[in-house]
Protein backbone atom coordinates (compact mmCIF):
# COMPACT_ATOMS: atom_id res chain seq x y z
CA UNK A 1 0.00 0.00 0.00
CA UNK A 2 2.49 2.68 0.88
CA UNK A 3 4.26 1.54 -2.90
CA UNK A 4 1.38 2.79 -3.89
CA UNK A 5 0.58 5.59 -2.40
CA UNK A 6 4.45 6.34 -3.42
CA UNK A 7 3.73 5.60 -7.25
CA UNK A 8 0.64 7.83 -6.92
CA UNK A 9 2.30 10.97 -5.52
CA UNK A 10 4.71 10.85 -7.97
CA UNK A 11 2.01 10.93 -11.03
CA UNK A 12 -0.32 13.44 -8.69
CA UNK A 13 2.92 15.61 -8.84
CA UNK A 14 4.10 15.44 -12.61
CA UNK A 15 0.51 15.85 -13.79
CA UNK A 16 0.36 19.03 -12.11
CA UNK A 17 3.70 20.15 -14.12
CA UNK A 18 2.24 18.93 -17.13
CA UNK A 19 -0.89 21.47 -16.57
CA UNK A 20 2.03 24.37 -15.96
CA UNK A 21 3.38 23.68 -19.39
CA UNK A 22 0.48 23.28 -21.19
CA UNK A 23 -1.20 26.22 -19.51
CA UNK A 24 1.77 28.16 -20.48
CA UNK A 25 1.45 26.64 -24.13
CA UNK A 26 -1.58 28.46 -24.32
CA UNK A 27 -1.29 31.67 -23.07
CA UNK A 28 1.54 32.06 -25.16
CA UNK A 29 -0.69 32.09 -28.45
CA UNK A 30 -3.17 34.87 -26.64
CA UNK A 31 -1.07 37.20 -24.27
CA UNK A 32 2.19 36.87 -27.33
CA UNK A 33 5.71 36.74 -27.15
CA UNK A 34 6.42 39.76 -24.21
CA UNK A 35 3.81 38.54 -21.91
CA UNK A 36 4.88 35.13 -22.39
CA UNK A 37 8.48 35.41 -21.20
CA UNK A 38 7.31 37.12 -17.75
CA UNK A 39 5.09 34.09 -17.50
CA UNK A 40 7.52 31.87 -18.53
CA UNK A 41 9.62 33.05 -15.30
CA UNK A 42 6.50 32.94 -12.72
CA UNK A 43 5.85 29.29 -14.01
CA UNK A 44 9.29 28.47 -13.76
CA UNK A 45 9.56 29.55 -9.61
CA UNK A 46 5.79 27.68 -9.00
CA UNK A 47 7.41 24.82 -11.07
CA UNK A 48 10.87 24.76 -8.55
CA UNK A 49 8.60 26.26 -6.20
CA UNK A 50 6.71 23.15 -5.95
CA UNK A 51 9.29 20.86 -6.51
CA UNK A 52 10.94 21.91 -3.68
CA UNK A 53 8.04 21.19 -1.17
CA UNK A 54 8.09 16.97 -2.75
CA UNK A 55 9.33 15.21 -0.32
CA UNK A 56 12.90 14.01 -0.95
CA UNK A 57 12.16 10.75 -2.49
CA UNK A 58 9.29 11.68 -5.23
CA UNK A 59 11.76 15.19 -5.65
CA UNK A 60 14.86 12.40 -6.76
CA UNK A 61 12.01 10.02 -8.99
CA UNK A 62 10.57 13.43 -10.84
CA UNK A 63 14.28 14.32 -11.63
CA UNK A 64 15.46 10.98 -12.79
CA UNK A 65 12.32 11.10 -14.82
CA UNK A 66 13.14 14.39 -17.06
CA UNK A 67 16.78 13.55 -17.04
CA UNK A 68 16.41 9.89 -18.55
CA UNK A 69 16.59 9.52 -22.48
CA UNK A 70 13.27 8.31 -24.06
CA UNK A 71 11.98 5.40 -25.57
CA UNK A 72 11.70 5.11 -28.78
CA UNK A 73 9.07 2.64 -30.64
CA UNK A 74 10.25 0.93 -34.12
CA UNK A 75 9.17 -2.03 -36.23
CA UNK A 76 11.64 -4.58 -37.55
CA UNK A 77 11.51 -7.42 -40.50
CA UNK A 78 14.25 -9.37 -40.51
CA UNK A 79 14.70 -11.60 -43.92
CA UNK A 80 17.43 -14.26 -44.39
CA UNK A 81 17.26 -15.74 -47.39
CA UNK A 82 19.08 -18.63 -47.64
CA UNK A 83 20.14 -20.52 -50.84
CA UNK A 84 20.72 -24.15 -51.66
CA UNK A 85 22.75 -25.47 -54.46
CA UNK A 86 23.13 -29.07 -54.95
CA UNK A 87 22.12 -31.38 -51.75
CA UNK A 88 22.49 -30.70 -47.78
CA UNK A 89 21.92 -33.63 -45.85
CA UNK A 90 21.99 -32.00 -42.53
CA UNK A 91 21.40 -27.94 -42.11
CA UNK A 92 21.19 -26.06 -39.12
CA UNK A 93 20.81 -22.27 -38.57
CA UNK A 94 20.54 -20.42 -35.55
CA UNK A 95 19.24 -16.95 -34.64
CA UNK A 96 19.78 -14.89 -32.14
CA UNK A 97 16.37 -12.98 -31.55
CA UNK A 98 15.61 -9.92 -29.75
CA UNK A 99 13.89 -10.07 -26.19
CA UNK A 100 13.32 -7.81 -23.67
CA UNK A 101 15.83 -5.79 -21.85
CA UNK A 102 14.82 -3.85 -18.62
CA UNK A 103 15.25 -0.10 -19.14
CA UNK A 104 17.25 -0.73 -22.24
CA UNK A 105 14.47 -2.38 -24.56
CA UNK A 106 11.10 -4.42 -24.64
CA UNK A 107 9.81 -6.16 -27.80
CA UNK A 108 6.21 -7.01 -28.47
CA UNK A 109 4.08 -8.68 -31.68
CA UNK A 110 7.05 -11.46 -32.05
CA UNK A 111 6.57 -13.18 -34.58
CA UNK A 112 8.74 -16.37 -36.78
CA UNK A 113 8.16 -17.71 -39.31
CA UNK A 114 8.45 -20.72 -40.39
CA UNK A 115 7.68 -21.82 -36.57
CA UNK A 116 11.90 -22.76 -35.61
CA UNK A 117 12.89 -26.07 -34.85
CA UNK A 118 13.27 -24.86 -31.02
CA UNK A 119 13.58 -21.35 -29.29
CA UNK A 120 15.60 -21.62 -26.23
CA UNK A 121 17.81 -19.23 -23.94
CA UNK A 122 21.32 -20.05 -23.65
CA UNK A 123 21.80 -17.62 -20.18
CA UNK A 124 22.24 -14.13 -21.99
CA UNK A 125 20.44 -14.95 -25.21
CA UNK A 126 17.12 -16.07 -26.76
CA UNK A 127 17.89 -18.30 -30.13
CA UNK A 128 15.35 -19.55 -32.56
CA UNK A 129 17.45 -23.18 -33.95
CA UNK A 130 15.95 -24.13 -37.55
CA UNK A 131 16.96 -27.68 -38.56
CA UNK A 132 15.65 -29.05 -42.02
CA UNK A 133 17.09 -32.33 -43.21
CA UNK A 134 17.54 -33.30 -47.03
CA UNK A 135 17.11 -30.19 -48.98
CA UNK A 136 18.61 -29.70 -52.70
CA UNK A 137 18.30 -26.74 -55.03
CA UNK A 138 16.03 -25.14 -52.63
CA UNK A 139 15.44 -21.50 -51.78
CA UNK A 140 13.56 -20.77 -48.55
CA UNK A 141 12.97 -17.59 -46.49
CA UNK A 142 13.20 -17.47 -42.55
CA UNK A 143 11.34 -13.92 -41.44
CA UNK A 144 11.41 -12.18 -37.92
CA UNK A 145 9.19 -9.49 -37.55
CA UNK A 146 7.71 -7.82 -34.04
CA UNK A 147 8.13 -3.89 -32.38
CA UNK A 148 10.82 -2.95 -30.17
CA UNK A 149 10.77 0.38 -27.71
CA UNK A 150 14.81 1.17 -27.05
CA UNK A 151 16.24 4.10 -25.37
CA UNK A 152 20.12 5.01 -25.51
CA UNK A 153 21.67 3.62 -22.69
CA UNK A 154 24.95 4.82 -21.57
CA UNK A 155 26.97 5.51 -18.33
CA UNK A 156 24.75 8.16 -17.57
CA UNK A 157 21.92 6.12 -18.24
CA UNK A 158 22.99 3.83 -15.91
CA UNK A 159 24.15 5.91 -13.01
CA UNK A 160 20.03 7.26 -13.00
CA UNK A 161 18.42 4.11 -13.26
CA UNK A 162 20.63 1.26 -11.14
CA UNK A 163 21.26 2.42 -7.76
CA UNK A 164 21.72 -0.22 -4.98
CA UNK A 165 22.20 -2.93 -7.75
CA UNK A 166 23.24 -6.48 -6.32
CA UNK A 167 26.49 -7.19 -8.18
CA UNK A 168 26.35 -10.45 -10.57
CA UNK A 169 28.17 -13.67 -9.01
CA UNK A 170 30.12 -15.20 -11.96
CA UNK A 171 31.67 -12.61 -14.18
CA UNK A 172 34.35 -14.62 -15.22
CA UNK A 173 33.87 -16.08 -19.07
CA UNK A 174 34.16 -12.37 -19.70
CA UNK A 175 37.43 -11.73 -18.38
CA UNK A 176 39.18 -14.22 -19.94
CA UNK A 177 40.47 -14.41 -23.63
CA UNK A 178 38.32 -16.51 -26.22
CA UNK A 179 38.21 -16.34 -30.19
CA UNK A 180 39.00 -13.36 -31.76
CA UNK A 181 39.30 -11.40 -28.55
CA UNK A 182 43.04 -12.54 -27.25
CA UNK A 183 43.59 -10.70 -24.40
CA UNK A 184 46.05 -12.55 -22.93
CA UNK A 185 48.20 -11.98 -25.85
CA UNK A 186 51.68 -10.17 -25.17
CA UNK A 187 50.95 -6.99 -27.17
CA UNK A 188 47.14 -6.66 -25.77
CA UNK A 189 48.83 -7.48 -22.56
CA UNK A 190 51.46 -4.75 -22.67
CA UNK A 191 49.25 -2.18 -24.56
CA UNK A 192 46.87 -2.37 -21.30
CA UNK A 193 49.93 -1.71 -18.93
CA UNK A 194 49.98 1.66 -20.00
CA UNK A 195 46.56 2.70 -19.79
CA UNK A 196 45.85 3.97 -16.33
CA UNK A 197 43.85 5.71 -14.88
CA UNK A 198 42.40 6.55 -11.10
CA UNK A 199 38.98 4.76 -11.13
CA UNK A 200 37.55 2.01 -13.24
CA UNK A 201 35.68 4.71 -15.39
CA UNK A 202 38.48 6.57 -16.55
CA UNK A 203 40.59 3.58 -17.65
CA UNK A 204 37.73 2.31 -19.68
CA UNK A 205 37.23 5.66 -21.07
CA UNK A 206 40.67 5.93 -22.20
CA UNK A 207 40.55 2.20 -23.36
CA UNK A 208 37.53 3.54 -25.40
CA UNK A 209 39.40 6.24 -26.79
CA UNK A 210 42.30 4.06 -27.89
CA UNK A 211 40.45 1.89 -29.53
CA UNK A 212 38.87 5.07 -31.74
CA UNK A 213 42.77 6.93 -32.44
CA UNK A 214 44.16 3.38 -33.29
CA UNK A 215 41.93 1.82 -35.79
CA UNK A 216 40.95 3.35 -39.37
CA UNK A 217 37.31 2.98 -39.91
CA UNK A 218 37.12 0.15 -42.99
CA UNK A 219 34.34 -2.09 -44.05
CA UNK A 220 36.54 -5.16 -44.74
CA UNK A 221 35.00 -8.86 -44.89
CA UNK A 222 35.31 -11.29 -42.28
CA UNK A 223 36.36 -10.89 -38.89
CA UNK A 224 39.65 -10.10 -37.63
CA UNK A 225 40.25 -10.54 -34.12
CA UNK A 226 41.66 -8.11 -31.60
CA UNK A 227 45.27 -9.02 -32.32
CA UNK A 228 45.30 -8.54 -36.25
CA UNK A 229 43.40 -5.71 -35.38
CA UNK A 230 45.89 -3.62 -33.71
CA UNK A 231 48.43 -5.14 -35.98
CA UNK A 232 46.50 -4.13 -38.95
CA UNK A 233 44.84 -0.97 -37.62
CA UNK A 234 41.89 -0.74 -39.45
CA UNK A 235 38.05 -2.42 -38.85
CA UNK A 236 34.69 -2.62 -38.92
CA UNK A 237 32.65 -2.17 -36.03
CA UNK A 238 33.42 -5.46 -35.02
CA UNK A 239 37.34 -4.91 -35.02
CA UNK A 240 36.27 -1.95 -33.19
CA UNK A 241 34.30 -3.58 -30.31
CA UNK A 242 36.89 -6.77 -30.06
CA UNK A 243 39.69 -4.51 -29.24
CA UNK A 244 38.14 -2.75 -27.01
CA UNK A 245 36.33 -6.25 -25.09
CA UNK A 246 40.07 -7.72 -25.42
CA UNK A 247 41.79 -4.80 -23.84
CA UNK A 248 39.37 -4.18 -20.93
CA UNK A 249 39.39 -8.00 -20.32
CA UNK A 250 43.35 -7.51 -20.44
CA UNK A 251 43.04 -4.80 -17.35
CA UNK A 252 40.55 -7.21 -15.52
CA UNK A 253 37.38 -5.22 -16.33
CA UNK A 254 34.47 -7.67 -17.14
CA UNK A 255 33.49 -6.95 -20.71
CA UNK A 256 31.60 -8.30 -23.51
CA UNK A 257 30.63 -7.91 -27.59
CA UNK A 258 26.99 -6.85 -28.40
CA UNK A 259 25.96 -7.82 -32.00
CA UNK A 260 22.04 -6.07 -33.32
CA UNK A 261 20.87 -3.39 -35.91
CA UNK A 262 20.97 0.77 -35.51
CA UNK A 263 17.67 1.48 -35.51
CA UNK A 264 16.83 3.58 -38.65
CA UNK A 265 15.53 2.34 -42.07
CA UNK A 266 18.42 0.84 -43.71
CA UNK A 267 18.54 -1.26 -40.06
CA UNK A 268 22.42 -1.39 -40.11
CA UNK A 269 23.98 -4.82 -38.41
CA UNK A 270 26.13 -3.36 -35.74
CA UNK A 271 28.31 -4.53 -33.16
CA UNK A 272 29.55 -2.77 -29.90
CA UNK A 273 30.53 -3.66 -26.60
CA UNK A 274 29.13 -3.67 -22.87
CA UNK A 275 31.45 -3.33 -19.91
CA UNK A 276 30.77 -4.22 -16.20
CA UNK A 277 30.66 -1.85 -13.32
CA UNK A 278 29.93 -3.19 -10.03
CA UNK A 279 27.14 -0.05 -9.25
CA UNK A 280 25.73 -0.08 -12.85
CA UNK A 281 25.03 -2.97 -14.11
CA UNK A 282 26.25 -3.34 -17.67
CA UNK A 283 26.78 -0.46 -19.61
CA UNK A 284 26.96 -0.09 -23.45
CA UNK A 285 29.81 1.57 -25.13
CA UNK A 286 30.30 1.84 -28.99
CA UNK A 287 34.08 2.82 -29.66
CA UNK A 288 32.93 2.64 -33.21
CA UNK A 289 31.37 6.00 -32.96
CA UNK A 290 33.75 8.92 -34.39
CA UNK A 291 34.50 11.55 -32.05
CA UNK A 292 33.21 15.08 -31.70
CA UNK A 293 35.57 17.89 -32.29
CA UNK A 294 35.21 20.84 -30.27
CA UNK A 295 36.34 24.43 -30.61
CA UNK A 296 37.98 25.91 -27.59
CA UNK A 297 38.04 29.53 -27.82
CA UNK A 298 39.32 32.32 -25.01
CA UNK A 299 36.80 35.28 -23.99
CA UNK A 300 37.61 37.23 -27.07
CA UNK A 301 36.72 34.71 -29.45
CA UNK A 302 40.37 33.31 -30.10
CA UNK A 303 40.33 29.65 -30.88
CA UNK A 304 42.78 28.33 -28.30
CA UNK A 305 42.83 24.66 -29.19
CA UNK A 306 40.82 21.98 -30.45
CA UNK A 307 39.93 18.46 -28.80
CA UNK A 308 38.46 15.59 -28.87
CA UNK A 309 35.62 15.01 -27.12
CA UNK A 310 34.21 11.05 -26.90
CA UNK A 311 30.43 9.70 -25.69
CA UNK A 312 30.31 6.70 -24.72
CA UNK A 313 27.36 6.30 -27.08
CA UNK A 314 26.46 8.02 -29.83
CA UNK A 315 22.37 9.06 -29.38
CA UNK A 316 21.53 6.54 -31.50
CA UNK A 317 18.81 3.52 -30.75
CA UNK A 318 20.06 0.03 -31.05
CA UNK A 319 17.74 -2.93 -31.24
CA UNK A 320 20.07 -5.66 -29.60
CA UNK A 321 20.19 -9.22 -30.77
CA UNK A 322 22.51 -11.21 -28.96
CA UNK A 323 25.48 -10.94 -26.66
CA UNK A 324 29.23 -12.23 -26.88
CA UNK A 325 28.29 -13.02 -30.36
CA UNK A 326 29.84 -11.37 -33.87
CA UNK A 327 27.27 -12.88 -35.86
CA UNK A 328 23.48 -12.19 -36.58
CA UNK A 329 22.81 -15.98 -37.48
CA UNK A 330 25.23 -19.04 -37.69
CA UNK A 331 24.71 -21.72 -40.74
CA UNK A 332 26.38 -25.18 -40.49
CA UNK A 333 25.59 -28.16 -42.76
CA UNK A 334 26.96 -31.37 -44.27
CA UNK A 335 26.29 -32.56 -47.81
CA UNK A 336 25.76 -35.53 -49.01
CA UNK A 337 28.18 -38.00 -50.96
CA UNK A 338 26.55 -38.33 -54.41
CA UNK A 339 26.37 -34.57 -54.83
CA UNK A 340 27.85 -32.11 -52.83
CA UNK A 341 25.78 -28.81 -52.37
CA UNK A 342 26.38 -25.15 -50.70
CA UNK A 343 24.22 -22.82 -48.74
CA UNK A 344 24.28 -19.40 -48.91
CA UNK A 345 22.53 -16.44 -46.73
CA UNK A 346 21.46 -13.01 -48.15
CA UNK A 347 20.33 -10.80 -44.58
CA UNK A 348 18.19 -8.04 -45.21
CA UNK A 349 16.71 -5.73 -42.13
CA UNK A 350 13.81 -2.87 -42.26
CA UNK A 351 13.34 -0.94 -39.09
CA UNK A 352 10.32 1.27 -39.28
CA UNK A 353 10.06 4.67 -36.72
CA UNK A 354 6.23 4.11 -34.72
CA UNK A 355 4.67 7.36 -34.97
CA UNK A 356 3.86 8.19 -31.38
Amino acid sequence: MAKNKHDISIIVNIVFMALFIGAAVFLYMILGKNNFETLKKETKNAYEDRLQELPKTVKEEVKKTEELPPFHKYKFEYSYNIDVQGYTKNMNIVIPIPHDENEKQYISDLKITPNPSKLYNDGINTLAEFHIESIEDHNFTIKLEGSASTRTYNLKTAKLINKNLTPENDLTKYLQPEHLIESNDSMIVNIAKKIKGNTKEEIVQKIYEYAQDHIEYKPIPGALGAKRTLTEKVGKCTEFTAVMVALCRAKGIPARVVIGNIARDNGTQHAWAEVYYDEYGWVMYDPTARATVVKILDAAGKLVKTEKRYETSVDLKYILSGRNLFNQFRMNYSTGSSKNGTARVQEKVVITPIEE
